[in-house]
């Protein structure tokens, strides 16, 4: 266990998803930057030292090789060491934890855009055991057309394309609609879990997405 059941978090956290080129960083960045000293970001899969090591390996060519399991597997073991070493530590001092995806995108990527169904059950029995009680309040989705979303991800020119960006549209759009179920469907009060789920529209101007994040998180913290 890596938490104690009897203890309420005191902090806020929050999950920023979306496809590829949906603004993700940015929007988390600017989000965190405007609520100041009592928040902190985070990236995932990654944020602590061992989940980035995860991270080289999930994220690099060589990874395209490997099986939906073994990237289910490699994805939740990321997750538990970031959730131990960064998020539970930072929500009982009372902090607010934004961070550029969370098990959200493990629903997309691995079970609704690759087509395994299968390992659903086996996602909210790991969410389950592996969150504990820190599961997320809220996940805020940027919703943006895959084909959009690509083309801004190929635009930004920064080499920060990984095999996933690489596949065709079409796995972009099962993608898509496997955060928007997930976000819509999945999560809520009787759903599968209790987290929130709200939907900003990523194809506004950068400035608009962000205050409406923004807003949208202030409303969360605020309850």
């Amino acid at each position: 266990m890596i938490g104690n059941k009897e203890k309420r978090k005191k902090g806020t956290f929050i999950v920023i998803d979306g496809g590829e080129g949906a603004g993700k960083t940015t929007v988390s960045k600017a989000v965190v930057e405007q609520l100041g000293w009592n928040a902190i970001g985070a990236r995932e899969p990654g944020g602590s030292q061992y989940a980035e090591k995860i991270r080289e390996l999930v994220l690099s060519d060589l990874a395209k090789y490997s099986d939906v399991e073994t990237q289910f597997a490699l994805f939740w073991a990321a997750r538990r060491d970031f959730l131990k070493h960064v998020v539970i530590p930072a929500l009982n001092a009372g902090k607010t934890v934004i961070t550029d995806r969370f098990d959200s995108s493990t629903y997309a990527y691995q079970i609704a855009a690759q087509g395994n169904p299968q390992l659903e059950k086996l996602f909210w029995q790991t969410r389950e055991l592996f969150l504990e009680e820190y599961e997320p309040d809220a996940y805020i989705l940027l919703d943006i057309d895959p084909e959009i979303g690509i083309a801004r991800a190929k635009g930004r020119g920064d080499g920060n394309i990984n095999h996933f960006d690489k596949r065709k549209i079409d796995f972009h759009i099962k993608v898509n609609k496997g955060l928007r179920e997930f976000v819509l469907q999945k999560v809520g009060a009787n759903k599968m879990c209790k987290s929130a789920g709200e939907v900003v529209d990523a194809s506004q101007g950068l400035d608009k997405v962000i205050e409406d994040v923004l807003a949208l998180v202030h409303k969360i913290t605020d309850k």
